[in-house]
């Protein structure tokens, strides 16, 4: 049997996802001549999968060579249905929440029309203009959030679809349970409505609300949560969308890939890990409010997050802002327009998170972070 040397083994481990994500930064810069930068830009869970998770990733090697199509996969959806307290023929299971998009804009909103809040999450709509879609983007309100009755003013009868981010990427406001319920069930009765709930497991208590009890009641929404947040299996590509019966075999027939058996193993383990997941939830929750404080000391204006990550106004534009920030050996998000001179940071582990404070606090000693309008929340304006 041939041998590897410690090199090869450290490059197998690395892209094999069994490292640490801490430790794997480690691993990536001792291979690499050109060290890393510290990834807070993709909205990343910084702990990994959890423990039950990771686990269950390496059992699953010895069955990687099936197709996750028959009993994993069942279970699976026997679990998300349990857990959502919804009938498992209402649970459709995609590569990431992504192909879950792909297949909503390609199956309802080809050569149709999208009605959407902007700046938000952009994929279901690249890819429905890619079909020949017209896009109504409905400016944010003066706070960063869905500006409800202009939705739904901007939605005719004859609309294909309506897309709502909530909590939004990359403001991370959030609309009030009531307000976002009035106006799902109002669009509904004109349209489908999907609703992408990534970021639900970060949200304050009693801040909003998912929607998916509307799905149980036979609402035309559909929603979408996915394993890429807090359950850190980003690089697995596993989400779900919960709707009517009727809507989800309509999604199921238009699957675009297969689930892939790690993914699918480890994220029926992770649902069952709600220790970790409360333990994900209060480390970024903790570091928000610490982050988000610091911001606001230095005189930039933040939204009302409740993402995993915070959204600034930094008195540059973003791409200099993201310059400056790589200098001191760290990515931040890349810039939304319309709204040039904030940027989205993404929250690290609380060490991370140190960092990042100790970057920002260098830029304001520069001259370099200046104070915009003001540091309330509340008077976030698109000037």
């Amino acid at each position: 049997m041939s041998r590897i040397d410690r090199r090869q083994a450290l490059a197998l481990a690395l892209s094999a996802g069994f490292l640490h994500p801490r430790t794997a930064r480690a691993a990536a810069d001792a291979l690499s001549s050109t060290p890393s930068l510290l990834p807070l830009n993709y909205n990343e869970n910084p702990l990994g999968p959890g423990p039950k998770a990771r686990e269950a990733i390496v059992a699953a090697i010895r069955e990687s060579w099936r197709y996750a199509d028959g009993e994993h996969l069942q279970r699976f959806i026997a679990a998300i249905a349990a857990y959502e307290q919804v009938a498992p023929e209402q649970v459709a299971v995609g590569s990431g929440s992504g192909e879950l998009l792909h297949i909503l804009a390609l199956g309802w909103a080809a050569r149709g029309s999208v009605t959407c809040a902007w700046p938000t999450y952009g994929q279901l709509m690249g890819f429905a203009e890619k079909m020949g879609a017209t896009i109504r983007r409905v400016p944010l309100d003066s706070r960063l959030r869905h500006d409800a009755a202009a939705i739904e003013a901007a939605t005719p009868t004859d609309t294909s679809l309506v897309y709502l981010c909530n909590p939004n990427n990359p403001t991370g406001t959030a609309l009030p349970a009531a307000e976002l319920e009035e106006l799902c069930l109002t669009l509904a009765q004109r349209t489908t409505v999907v609703i992408d709930e990534a970021y639900m497991d970060f949200v304050e208590s009693s801040a909003t609300a998912s929607m998916v009890h509307l799905t149980r009641g036979g609402a035309n929404v559909v929603v979408l949560r996915t394993f890429s947040k807090v359950h850190g299996l980003a690089g697995l590509r596993i989400g779900y969308a919960i709707g009517r019966p009727d809507t989800i075999d309509r999604i199921r027939s238009l699957e675009l890939v297969s689930p892939n058996m790690p993914g699918v193993v480890a994220a029926t383990a992770s649902l069952g890990d709600q220790e970790f997941v409360a333990r994900s939830r209060d480390s970024i929750l903790t570091d928000r409010h610490r982050v988000t404080a610091v911001c606001r000391e230095l005189g930039m204006q933040c939204s009302d997050s409740h993402g995993n990550f915070v959204f600034v106004r930094t008195g540059m534009l973003a791409t200099e802002f993201r310059d400056r920030m790589r200098r001191l050996g760290i990515e931040v998000g890349r810039p939304f327009a319309p709204l040039t001179d904030w940027s989205r940071i993404s929250l690290g582990r609380p060490e991370d998170n140190t960092a990042l404070i100790k970057a920002l606090r260098v830029l304001k000693s520069d001259g370099v972070i200046r104070k915009v309008v003001s540091t309330s929340s509340e008077t976030c304006t698109w000037s």
